[in-house]
């Protein structure tokens, strides 16, 4: 379900100032995806759109503050996200453009680049989600002296499993030779 929706026909070249509140049950919501535990507060969208010809320019600010899973300890860790939001919104593409013999619509490497919007109304909570998501770390970690997961005694190794070995007697000869050569000169 939409809320963060914008009339086309309220905007125009001279632009509209939109300020939105981002609820703790929206942003559960649209980011359900395990990336967020929760939203202890409601964040914020503040954007100016203007139109251009039959494109919409949003510019903005995004400010949430997420609580998300150390990757390390998998504890709670808070994370602030304040980031600007500048999106150059399209109309869709037309049904002239669809193939007959396919169903799908083809698009141009243009189009890849550009968001749309549809009838008469833009339509924000992707746009927001993407800008919110792009901004948590792809590996959080709760702070350098983060301890991790405590391993129990019973799964560590034993003393010494990893210790560097001796050198093997059979190639003190080798290291002997080693120490004869002078090294190689560049």
């Amino acid at each position: 379900m939409a809320e963060l929706t914008l009339k086309l026909r309220d905007i125009d070249e001279a632009g509209k100032d939109y300020s939105f509140e981002l609820s703790s049950e929206w942003m559960l919501r649209e980011l359900a995806d395990g990336l967020v535990r929760s939203a202890p507060s409601p964040g914020s969208l503040e954007v100016h759109v203007q139109l251009n010809g039959d494109e919409v320019l949003v510019n903005g600010q995004v400010r949430a503050e997420l609580v998300i899973e150390c990757c390390r300890c998998l504890g709670e860790m808070a994370c602030n996200v304040d980031t600007d939001l500048i999106a150059l919104l399209s109309p869709a593409p037309d049904e002239r453009r669809r193939s007959d013999k396919a169903d799908y619509i083809e698009l141009s490497e243009e189009d890849t680049y550009r968001a749309h919007y549809t009838g008469s109304e833009i339509v924000l909570d992707e746009l927001v989600r993407e800008h919110l998501i792009l901004e948590v770390p792809m590996q959080p970690v709760c702070g350098p002296q983060c301890p991790g997961i405590p391993v129990p005694d019973h799964v560590r190794p034993p003393p010494g499993v990893f210790d560097t070995p001796a050198i093997d007697p059979r190639l003190a000869p080798l290291m002997n030779f080693k120490d004869k050569v002078p090294p190689k000169k560049e």
